[in-house]
This record gives structure tokens, C-alpha cells and sequence, in this order.
């Protein structure tokens, strides 16, 4: 039955959570990822439990309203794993002091902004103090991250410190409204949007990541947002949103060029270079004056450093095949990174050549090319793949068709229909080309039919 199936994947999936978790409050060498591991540990291990318990039961007795117990059984996980713990660092924070909770992202995000305020340029500050004094000296000289970053570290920097100004309780909010933003617009089936929430927060694909620092997690769902408004024809608006994630951090960069091929609007015309205006508009009056600044500083900072080709090393200790290669020739770190861009340019020139046909493709896209660009980098961070499992789960999510199909012009071209395979181009062919298919499918079954669920599978 369909509502013991998804509960299977669900218990399978907690059940994965509670194994890395435990995992991680062994051996994570971060003081802050074990602590928030055996916070987890608890919540995850009984949202398996659980799942396994309604799996049982739905397979002798259909269950009545599948989606909303196992939304419920979602919620609570997220409490336990997301909420309690960040609420609970935040206030040993306050008390304690930075050492055991707080990561150098949050740390530096909330100086920079503080420097900025000064007067003075934050990528070209220097940051031993504090909790960063015994860190690397690459660590606490550069700031890898865009200047859209340190909005997040202005309360902190204008109020003091405190529980509300820690710059994870913005990385949070945002993280929250623009996902929840997000689902409410997509025309996804319950059970579909469910399981996007729960990579993207629920999961130690979010929820880890939100504890420690919450800027990756930030990004990635300003990201979903984008694409949902993409994929619902608002091209502007989906630059605007895509534009803010490049403010922030550069592993959004490399989703825009596949996105901005896929865009169209809604009267079905491509709309790539105002996708891109767009973002730019948005990224250009930020990124720009800090170039402007100091263009070698921002450069050291943002690219060399997090790529593992500055003077200093960086603290990325996830083993990649790029690291690998490089770690018995050090100085063949700039020939790997320059054989990665010219990987990176021989697939934009492909995409362009032969571009995504629909949003759903274009995630896919970027999803297994971020992927290989995480494994090819000469600084390992694996943690980075949170990028590319969630581009692949939201194709999926797209893929399912089930989703608000933009109104067309009374004789419009409708995007991929060919008027000589509907009878010489009779309206025909295009109602069936542009209606919802949501509609339709309201008369079978499954998550794509609109049941969300929640009726007898």
C-alpha cells in the first residue's frame, strides 16, 4: 500500500539519520557537530521507530490520512533535531561564551560585519581574536564568503551580543520562510513537498548544517525558491531570488547559468538574459564595491582561499579525489583547479549548445555538476554535497509535473509543442500541451494524481 511504502522510506531515512548522527557524536572532530549528534541522535532513532510502527500497521489496515500522521511524525522530528538544539546552543552561547558553540563561519560573519560598520573592509581585516585565535592563520585572514553574508552578522554588530542577535537565528528564518514560501507556491503533491523539507531541514542534509552555521542552508533555500518561481514562469522574480543567494556564497554561482537556460515566461518565450539581468541587479551593486575596494583582497578571500590556492591552508579536511591528487604534489593544486574551470567551461559550453528543456532538467544539471566539482576540488569539503543531493531530489520534485502551468496567449507558441505533430497546428494540440496535468490526474492515483496522500492507496 502507498502509505506503508513512503513510511518504509521514512524509517529508512531516520534510520540513516540516527546512524550518522551517531556516528558524528563519536568522531566529528567539530566540539559543536557532537554536541548537536547526540542532541539528534534521540530524535531520529524514535522517528525511525515510529516510521517502522506505521509502515506495520498500514500494511494490515490502509491508512486513512497517511500525509498528515506523517507530517506530524516530521514536525516532531525537526523539533528535536533543528529546534531544541539550536535554541539550546544559542543559549549556552550566551552563557558559556563562542569556544564550544559556535563555528568560525558564524564567527566571522558576525565580525565582519562589525568592521564594515567601522569603516574599514572586512576582507582585508584580520580576525585572531576571540575564538578564532587558535585557529590556522588562513582561517582567521580571509573571509570566504560574498558580502551578502554579513547582513546576517549586522544585528550582532549594531545590538551587542545575545541569544536573538547570533547570526543562525537569521540564517534560520530565512532558511524557514523561503522553503515554507517555497512549497506554498509549488504545485507538488503533499507527499512530494514533505520529502523536499525533510532534506533540505529535517535531515542532517539541514539540520546539522543549520546548528553550526546555517549559511549553506540559507543559500540552498533561497535556491528552492528560485527554481519554484521558475519553473511558474516569473523569470524576474526568480533572478531577484537566485540573485540574493549569490550575494551570499559562490557554490550558488554555478546552478544560475543552467537555470537561466531553462527560463521562460509566461507567454512561453525564453527569458534567460532577463533571468540574468535580474541577478545581476542584484548581485552586481553588492559584489561591486567591495571589488572595487580591495579587488585583491575579495579575490584571495573568496576564490583562492576556499579553493585551497592561497598561501595559507585552509581547515577543509573532507577527502575529495581532487584532494587526494594533490596531497602527494602540492603544487599541482593550481594544475587541478585549472583542469576543474576547464571542465566547468567545456559543460557550460554544452549546455548551451544543448540547453535543459524545463527547470527540472536544468536542476539536474547543476545538481551532477556540483557534484563533480565537490569531488574534483583540491580543498575537500564534503559537507558541500548537501548542494547537489538537494538540486537532485527538487528535479524530481519538478519532474512530477505537478504544477500550475502558466496561462497562455490566445495563439502563443506553447515551449516544446510542434504544430506539425498536433494537425498542422490546431489548438488541439496546444490545450493538451499547456493544461495542468494535475487535473487530469486528480482521476488516478499516486502522489502525482494530487491525492497528496492522504486517500486510500
Amino acid at each position: 500500500m502507498q502509505g506503508g511504502h513512503v513510511a518504509r522510506w521514512d524509517a529508512a531515512l531516520y534510520g540513516a539519520a540516527a546512524v550518522l548522527a551517531a556516528w558524528a557524536a563519536r568522531f566529528d572532530y567539530i566540539p559543536l557537530q557532537r554536541q548537536w549528534a547526540r542532541l539528534a541522535v534521540g530524535p531520529y532513532t524514535a522517528g525511525a521507530v515510529v516510521a517502522v510502527v506505521l509502515a506495520l500497521l498500514w500494511r494490515v489496515r490502509p491508512a486513512r490520512r497517511p500525509l498528515r500522521t506523517r507530517s506530524a511524525l516530521a514536525v516532531a522530528v525537526l523539533l528535536g533535531a533543528l529546534v531544541v538544539p539550536l535554541t539550546l546552543e544559542i543559549a549556552w552561547r550566551a552563557q558559556d561564551g563562542d569556544r564550544w558553540h559556535v563555528q568560525s563561519e558564524i564567527f566571522l560573519t558576525e565580525q565582519g560585519a562589525r568592521v564594515l560598520l567601522g569603516g574599514r573592509d572586512p576582507y582585508s581585516a584580520s580576525y585572531g581574536y576571540g575564538l578564532l585565535r587558535t585557529y590556522p592563520e588562513g582561517v582567521w585572514r580571509h573571509i570566504p564568503y560574498l558580502p551578502g553574508i554579513f547582513v546576517f552578522g549586522l544585528p550582532r554588530a549594531l545590538l551587542g551580543p545575545g541569544p536573538l542577535t547570533d547570526a543562525r537565528v537569521g540564517f534560520a528564518v530565512v532558511s524557514l520562510a523561503a522553503a515554507v514560501l517555497a512549497m506554498a507556491l509549488c504545485g507538488a503533491s503533499g507527499e512530494r513537498r514533505l520529502r523536499v523539507l525533510m532534506v533540505l531541514l529535517i535531515l542532517p542534509t539541514g539540520a546539522r548544517y543549520l546548528v553550526g552555521g546555517g549559511d549553506d542552508v540559507a543559500v540552498l533555500a533561497l535556491l528552492l525558491l528560485a527554481v519554484v518561481l521558475q519553473q511558474r514562469r516569473q523569470p524576474v522574480a526568480a533572478g531577484v531570488v537566485a540573485g540574493l543567494a549569490c550575494t551570499v556564497k559562490q557554490t550558488a554561482w554555478l546552478a544560475l547559468p543552467f537555470l537561466a537556460l531553462a527560463a521562460v515566461d509566461r507567454g512561453g518565450r525564453r527569458a534567460g538574459w532577463r533571468y540574468l539581468a535580474a541577478a545581476g541587479a542584484v548581485v552586481v551593486p553588492v559584489v561591486a564595491p567591495f571589488a572595487v575596494w580591495d579587488p585583491g583582497g575579495l579575490i584571495r578571500s573568496v576564490v583562492l582561499f576556499p579553493l585551497g590556492l592561497g598561501n595559507e591552508p585552509t581547515t577543509a579536511r573532507g577527502l575529495t579525489l581532487g584532494q587526494l591528487l594533490a596531497m602527494p604534489f602540492p603544487h599541482a593544486k593550481l594544475a587541478i583547479a585549472a583542469l576543474l574551470a576547464s571542465g566547468l567551461v567545456a559543460a557550460g559550453v554544452l549546455a548551451i549548445r544543448r540547453p535543459p528543456s524545463s527547470t527540472a532538467m536544468a536542476a539536474q544539471y547543476a545538481g551532477v555538476l556540483l557534484a563533480v566539482v565537490v569531488a574534483l576540488a583540491p580543498a575537500g569539503r564534503l559537507g558541500y554535497l548537501i548542494y547537489p543531493v538537494n538540486l537532485l531530489v527538487w528535479s524530481r520534485l519538478l519532474a512530477s509535473g505537478a504544477y500550475p502551468v502558466a496561462r497562455q496567449r490566445r495563439g502563443a507558441p506553447v515551449p516544446g509543442a510542434d504544430p506539425s505533430r498536433n494537425g498542422g497546428g490546431s489548438r488541439a494540440g496546444a490545450d493538451r500541451a499547456v493544461s495542468n496535468p494535475t487535473r487530469a490526474g486528480r482521476q488516478g492515483r499516486g502522489p502525482a494524481a494530487g491525492d497528496d496522500g492522504d486517500r486510500r492507496a
